[in-house]
């Protein structure tokens, strides 16, 4: 046990020349667009360049948390609080406040940020109010206790790597039937269908078991001592139904999803980031993000609207994006997909226009069926809508977007600081981060942290990691971890069934 514990400590070693790696890398990009801005001589041009100072010192705030994990020798990518921070907020708030300051983000809809100079800094501070209450949550003690409780309850269920291969594999085809179904019921991919039926939500979350079968695979072959002919089939198999899904996703965000499936197999199965591995991560996430901006922003272009259409027509739409990807001049594509990239990552300049508008606009909300939303998605989520057809939509991307962006055929962002500050005001965004952090340090604990790593474990943590969206309501966050876990479960079991039949197998042939 003590050996297990101490393997399981050694694993949990940050890695200081990855840390230190990002912070250069962070630092670089400020001092290189500030040097560039002022060397442009064109300063008082930027109308918002006095936001740069509040974003900085946001940048200071979100680094604080993990600079404390790396000094107790807990930091980790894979813990929920440093992935919350550097996969979303720092990119969303830092990066996107710094590329909105210079002027390399300019939306359209600035005009309805009503008093700019005093709503965009007030947007850094909630931000800001609302990180420190997730902090503050994560680190409470609570969390951790209720799941030191919890994880001396769950079996380990830990079988040989080999016995999950299989099963993984099951799972992995049924995820792609499943996600070929959604595709054709106008549930997956760029296009919607014209209503809800009792059974999308089901479907879609069967599309989920693609992502666990990737990640239990992609955690097969990097604890492996070595690739087998078996592994190295699979290595291509993961790729070709990557690819696929990638080309018939239609948005700019699958491909960054099954970088971080990767990256996050490859830490939770215990491999370390050194300064090598860093440099190709970094290069292949910031080619993936430009990639996956350009194919993305090109094919829903081409296609035109979410508007259904046959199967012929949608693959047409993938193979005309194709050709006018190959055929643009590189230097072009590349220009687009960054300047694309700048805008789809402020997400400060968004959230001003819900801090500027909210008290103006709350009157109207309950026309929209938006008012009260956190409660309403907290209090009815348990009842599916097979049971309960009319079951309302209080958490509505579209309505919301239409009565604050006067726009209805795409989602905006509202994040979970814009969602707690319309329902619950300035004071309800770190209190009610604050309960979120808990959650995040309760489930972490459960899983990973303290535990010897089961597979079954590591990939269920994952699936509740990855389906937090700190873009959407706040008010989805918990319905949607109880629904993706419970997806999760059923295909841990139906997995672990099927290991341990297997890993049975194996030691009945060993003993004879």
């Amino acid at each position: 046990m003590a050996a297990n514990l101490t393997q399981l400590n050694s694993r949990n070693v940050p890695d200081r020349l990855m840390l230190a790696g990002v912070a250069i890398m962070a630092a670089a990009l400020v001092t290189a667009l500030i040097f560039y801005v002022a060397n442009e001589g064109t300063l008082t041009s930027y109308p918002q360049l006095y936001l740069l100072p509040w974003t900085l010192a946001l940048a200071v705030v979100m680094v604080i948390p993990s600079a404390i994990l790396f000094h107790q020798g807990k930091f980790s990518f894979a813990d929920p609080l440093v992935f919350a921070t550097w996969s979303y907020f720092f990119p969303a708030f830092v990066v996107g406040g710094i590329f909105f300051s210079v002027g390399l983000s300019e939306p359209y809809f600035l005009s309805l940020i009503q008093d700019a100079s005093y709503n965009l800094p007030l947007t850094i501070v909630i931000v800001g109010l609302g990180f420190i209450g997730l902090s503050a949550g994560y680190f409470f003690s609570l969390g951790e206790r209720l799941g030191s409780l919890v994880a001396k309850q769950l079996p380990l269920a830990n079988y040989s790597l080999s016995a999950f291969t299989v099963p993984g594999l099951l799972l992995l085809v049924a995820g792609t039937m499943n996600t070929v179904a959604a595709f054709a019921l106008g549930l997956f991919g760029y296009q919607k269908g014209d209503e809800i039926n009792s059974y999308d939500g089901i479907v879609f979350l069967t599309t989920l078991f693609w992502v666990q079968g990737n990640f239990l695979l992609w955690l097969v072959i990097f604890r492996a001592k070595k690739i087998t002919p078996l592994l190295m089939g699979v290595i291509i198999l993961l790729a070709g139904t990557s690819l696929t899904k990638i080309l018939f996703a239609g948005n700019r965000g699958t491909i960054v999803q099954i970088f971080a499936i990767i990256a996050l197999a490859y830490i939770l199965a215990g491999r370390r980031f050194r300064l090598k591995q860093s440099v190709v991560a970094g290069l292949i996430l910031s080619i993936a993000l430009i990639a996956g901006m350009i194919y993305g922003t090109t094919f829903r272009m081409v296609k035109g609207s979410e508007s259904g259409q046959s199967t012929d027509q949608y693959v047409d739409d993938v193979f005309r994006t194709i050709d006018r990807v190959g055929s643009d001049n590189t230097y072009e594509s590349v220009a687009f997909g960054f300047s694309t990239l700048a805008e789809r990552v402020d997400i400060v300049s968004t959230l001003a226009v819900v801090v500027s508008n909210h008290e103006e606009l709350e009157p109207y909300e309950e026309a929209y069926g938006l008012n009260d939303n956190i409660w309403s998605d907290l209090t009815t989520f348990l009842i599916p809508r097979v049971v309960w057809k009319d079951k309302p939509i209080a958490s509505d991307a579209r309505k919301y977007s239409d009565l604050y962006f006067n726009y209805a055929e795409s989602s905006f962002a509202i994040t979970s600081f814009g969602d707690l500050l319309r329902n619950y005001g300035i004071a309800g965004v770190p209190i009610g981060m604050f309960v979120l952090g808990i959650i995040l340090r309760f489930i972490y604990r459960s899983l990973v942290d303290g535990q010897e790593p089961a597979i079954w474990r590591l990939t269920l943590y994952f699936m509740l990691l990855i389906c937090i969206s700190y873009e959407g309501f706040y008010g989805t966050i918990i319905p949607t971890l109880f629904r993706v876990g419970f997806t999760a479960i059923v295909g841990i079991l139906l997995v672990s069934l099927i290991a341990k039949r297997m890993n049975g197998r194996e030691i009945l042939a060993r003993s004879t």
